[in-house]
């Protein structure tokens, strides 16, 4: 028995009268109890309290005052009380789960107590009352009871002890009072007490399923309200750095036409190397330090905004007599990007390129404002990087020039009017044509157009490795069977050398016109080496391996050093020209120049020097111990046929024959 007792005992803080509350269900469901039941309990304790006084009427003169008078008294200031508690806090806002707890206990404690003293009442009533009256209280009682269990519906823990404390009593006398009559009427009180009970426990599992349902839905609701905020911040910002995104600042610049700002474009320099270098995931990281960066500088006034890629945008308003904050700002996020940024312990430099166009003084619509931004953008590359430009109208006029060469560029490609000359290069030793080198013209409007004009805007437009294999082709299949085996010298842009095929095309072009690889040489420039040293560690490799010869041109101009040099294996190395022009005249100069060739000698590198003009800055090269030389002094860049021309009499050069008769063979 004891171990029954335990079960028991263990069983009773299993038993809860109200609902826990600790799923959102429970506390869905406490909260509309409580609702309801402010609604309802005044309601039932009122009609409890009309049916006191209607049963004590109804026993007066049968009983003593104190049941017919003075019980019904009591019992109806009780249930005034109770209702009017209720009353009182229909006017205060939902309270807090663990009062709603503590006033729902407080129910099904009052109504047990109360219940129990109305069925005590009839049950001292019903003793006292002949045939009769007695069926009059059961009914009294029966009634109330169904009433009481009705207002209490929704919460069927405590209609049940109405139904059990106040109703039972009686209903029990009724069984056993020994007269058919009566037994048959308690038989159907608690037919009908089971059918209104079960009725209303299918009422209160359907109150229940409309609550799950409803919280179902609110939380569909609100998952939908969360999906759709989801996908306006995946719509309109970056995932990356968080920031907006290029649909945010369309957005933006429909709705904010009304007012002034200036709209600035930034443009991350070099930041493709490192990202091709690192890896993305540093690539990732620094495009989050930048755009913390942009968001400091900018502040509350602005907004920034990526683009897409390194590209970033920022939008700042500002009053008509205050331009020079836009320009301010500008000036700060180049000098705050320059500043080195420590990522996995390494020290990344990069830079910025800021383009400026205000509206409304530049545009007066957001695409033409992103296109005049986009254009001072371009002018901040232009002139150096790391500087920021503010639109004006003749760039706007410059663009289009540049689009109408680009244009026409397709055009002349198609029609055939570019073509190589050839400039020679001479050994300066003895004076002899060793070689050439490939530059391209274009035949346009009836005038020839010097690389210098084009070849930047075929680069930035992606024609240049087109114009590239195509001139070499065509210079591959005129020169392959001149009478002196001489080289062939072209020119490899750094953009060029980040196309992983480039070695292929190039080795395709000689198989195709049987042009010998040991006669072509490739000159790449030292800015090559610093922008993606790998890949044109390996488009150089594949060239090498077919005999292809290798030239590092315009040294002394970019940030090469003696391990780029030892990294690849050049044949020759190439001095820029503005190092060989006035060098008779520049003691500066002249120190570089030996200096470059006292490293070349000791790397047993040849050295050719380019842009030579003067006999007297030939004779010094010549004394320094400089191999070969081109410039306009041993002639200009000639067409195939002034070459063969030049192959077919054999003689030097006439600036290269006077050379070597005043320096000596």
């Amino acid at each position: 028995m004891s171990g029954v007792w335990r079960y028991k005992a263990s069983m009773l803080p299993r038993i809860h009268l109200v609902r826990s509350g600790r799923t959102k269900l429970d506390r869905a469901i406490l909260t509309e109890q409580y609702r309801v039941l402010g609604q309802q309990i005044p309601l039932m304790y009122t009609l409890v309290f009309l049916d006191a006084v209607f049963l004590g009427f109804a026993s007066y003169g049968s009983v003593s005052t104190r049941l017919s008078i003075l019980a019904p008294i009591l019992l109806g200031i009780a249930a005034a009380t109770r209702s009017l508690l209720w009353v009182a806090r229909r006017g205060d806002a939902i309270p807090s789960l663990r009062k709603i707890r503590r006033y729902l206990i407080g129910t099904v404690i009052a109504g047990a107590l109360l219940s129990l003293a109305f069925g005590g009442w009839a049950l001292l009533l019903f003793f006292e009352a002949d045939l009769a009256r007695r069926t009059c209280i059961a009914l009294y009682i029966f009634i109330g009871a169904i009433t009481c269990c009705y207002c209490l519906q929704t919460f069927p823990v405590a209609a049940w002890l109405v139904m059990g404390f106040g109703a039972s009593p009686v209903i029990l006398c009724l069984i056993a009072s020994g007269d058919r009559f009566l037994i048959g009427l308690g038989i159907n009180i608690i037919l009908v007490s089971a059918v209104v009970l079960r009725m209303f426990g299918a009422t209160h599992a359907g109150f229940v399923d409309v609550l799950a349902s409803r919280a179902e839905m609110a939380a569909g609701q609100r998952r939908a309200r969360l999906a759709e905020q989801r996908a306006h911040q995946l719509a309109y910002h970056d995932p990356l750095t968080g920031l907006p995104n290029r649909r945010a600042l369309a957005e933006y610049l429909r709705s904010a036409e009304p007012h002034r700002f200036g709209l600035m474009l930034v443009d991350l320099d070099r930041f493709k190397s490192i990202n091709d270098v690192h890896g993305h995931p540093i690539g990732d990281q620094l495009l989050r330090a930048v755009a913390g960066r942009l968001s400091w500088v900018v502040g509350e006034g602005g907004r920034s905004y990526r683009l897409g890629g390194d590209e970033f945008a920022i939008t700042l308003p500002y009053d008509g007599d205050d331009l020079d904050r836009v320009r301010s700002v500008a000036h700060a996020i180049v000098r705050e990007v320059a500043r080195p940024f420590l990522i996995d312990e390494r020290m990344h430099h990069i830079g910025a390129s800021v383009g400026i166009a205000l509206y409304p003084d530049d545009a007066s619509d957001a695409d033409t404002l992103m296109r005049r931004a986009d254009v001072a953008l371009y002018q901040a590359k232009e002139a150096g990087r790391g500087c920021y430009c503010a639109f004006a109208s003749q760039m706007d006029a410059e663009i289009r020039r540049r689009s109408t060469i680009e244009a026409e560029m397709r055009d002349g490609l198609t029609q055939g009017l570019f073509y190589p000359r050839y400039q020679p290069i001479i050994d300066l030793r003895t004076g002899h044509v060793t070689g050439f080198e490939l530059l391209a013209r274009w035949r346009r409007e009836d005038a020839e157009i010097g690389p210098d004009q084009f070849i930047p805007i075929a680069e930035e437009c992606g024609l240049l490795n087109t114009l590239m294999l195509d001139l070499l082709d065509r210079a591959c299949s005129e020169t392959r069977d001149w009478t002196v085996p001489a080289s062939i010298a072209i020119n490899i842009s750094p953009g060029q050398l980040r196309d992983d095929w480039l070695s292929h095309k190039i080795l395709s072009v000689l198989a195709r016109t049987g042009f010998p690889p040991q006669r072509l040489t490739v000159e790449i420039t030292e800015n090559a080496l610093i922008v993606d040293a790998e890949k044109a560690h390996h488009a150089i490799e594949s060239l090498k391996n077919q005999g292809v010869q290798l030239a590092l041109d315009d040294f002394g101009t970019g940030y090469a050093s003696i391990q780029h040099l030892r990294m690849l294996p050049f044949d020759k190395i190439k001095i820029d020209r503005s190092f060989v022009d006035s060098l008779n005249e520049s003691t500066e100069k002249l120190r570089i120049v030996r200096a470059i060739l006292g490293l070349a000698g000791t790397l047993e590198l040849p050295v050719v020097a380019e842009g030579i003009e003067t006999l007297e800055t030939a004779e010094m090269l010549r004394s320094l111990g400089c191999a070969q030389g081109q410039g306009y002094l041993f002639g200009r860049p000639m067409d195939k046929e002034e070459v063969e021309r030049w192959l077919a009499d054999g003689v030097m050069p006439p600036a290269a024959e006077a050379l070597i008769r005043r320096s000596g063979p």
